[in-house]
């Protein structure tokens, strides 16, 4: 299916458009010459609307365009205190006119968080409601803290709409079903990029979290025909009893072909684009690696860029892990998609590593 065939299954979905698109795609020139790969990053930090961007701004466009249509007056969301999905949704509401709720999550059992740092102080300087959820237990898992922002964010929901508030509430890394389908447009984006570059990527490179972005970027793929292999470096466990796994991967793809008119692909040929690397978590989601240190350093070095310890410094460790131990071959072609965070750079070192 070409572009124009594409930009038009999108008119009829309602969209807000606020963002900086398309955003740059470029050569990482030192990198490349360093490990004799052609490393290029999509740069999705700078989707706007504020200096802080990211790839769920992509997502809030459509999440946002079908609330406002709807005559939604509030939006909830959750994450951990330095959630920059969550920062990047208080950013939309203000634009918008919407009412932003924040339930935040102690990921390494910090208490109340004093002083506000990083995405947390945008979130206060934004006046955003904030409720925090305190880490009560041992041990790396946030499954505890992430079922009681569950309960709370709607709890606060039923309230709202019972004095007549209607109220949205979007799951961590705000993976609302009205945004699954942006990264097919980030996904084409990036091909017509390429195409104007004359580069034909051998991969397609991503951090995964809360699966949000993975399928738009399997649906952009297929509806395509692209032969670029997607790989996805995961900062969040993955698997047959996780709150994560393949089987919620299929089923969003599979509606995001439904949402544009399009007959799903059979399942096979959407599991064959599942490629999840674990390796590269660590102890948890929102912990420090070593590995993500080291890559956050190098590539501010190498190239004055800025990834962030939850999500690109894990990512980008796992790409330049994969150029290591040879899974990238030399000279490939490989983008690496930027999803911002850049804001906890800024939070304590509890949160952000020892990265100076």
């Amino acid at each position: 299916m070409d572009v124009r065939e594409i930009d038009r299954l999108f008119k009829k979905i309602p969209r807000k458009k606020v963002l900086f698109l398309p955003t740059p795609l470029h050569k990482l020139e030192n990198l490349s010459k360093k490990y004799q790969v052609n490393i290029f990053m999509k740069r999705d930090d700078l989707t706007g609307p504020s200096c802080f961007g990211g790839n769920k701004t992509r997502k809030l466009e459509f999440i946002v365009g079908e609330a406002l249509k709807e005559g939604v007056e509030y939006l909830i969301s959750m994450g951990g205190y330095q959630t920059n999905a969550g920062m990047q949704m208080v950013s939309f509401c203000r634009i918008c006119g919407l009412k932003p709720i924040l339930y935040l999550m102690d990921v390494i059992k910090q208490g109340e968080p004093k002083p506000f740092l990083g995405n947390l102080l945008l979130n206060k300087i934004m006046n955003c409601e904030i409720h925090y959820v305190l880490k009560d237990y041992e041990g790396y898992s946030t499954t505890p803290m992430v079922n009681k922002m569950i309960e709370l964010s709607e709890n606060r929901k039923k309230e709202l709409e019972s004095q007549g508030h209607k109220t949205i509430v979007l799951p961590s890394g705000c993976t609302h079903p009205d945004g699954w389908v942006a990264y097919v447009l980030g996904f084409k984006e990036v091909v017509q990029q390429a195409k104007e570059m004359s580069v034909n990527f051998d991969y397609f490179y991503h951090t995964t979290g809360t699966a949000g972005t993975l399928p738009g970027l399997i649906a952009g793929k297929l509806i395509m025909k692209s032969n670029t292999k997607i790989m996805s470096i995961a900062c969040n466990p993955y698997g047959p009893g996780e709150r994560y796994n393949e089987e919620m991967i299929c089923q969003r793809t599979e509606a995001i072909f439904q949402r544009l008119g399009l007959e799903p692909p059979k399942r096979n040929l959407i599991l064959d684009e599942i490629n999840i690397d674990q390796d590269f978590i660590g102890k948890g989601y929102g912990v420090p690696t070593k590995e993500g240190r080291d890559t956050i350093r190098e590539v501010a070095k190498e190239e004055a860029l800025f990834l962030d310890p939850v999500y690109t410094g894990k990512g980008f460790s796992g790409l330049l892990g994969h150029i290591k131990n040879g899974k990238i071959p030399k000279e490939s072609k490989v983008v690496f998609l930027h999803t911002g965070g850049s804001g906890a750079l800024f939070a304590e070192e509890g949160l952000t590593g020892a990265i100076y």
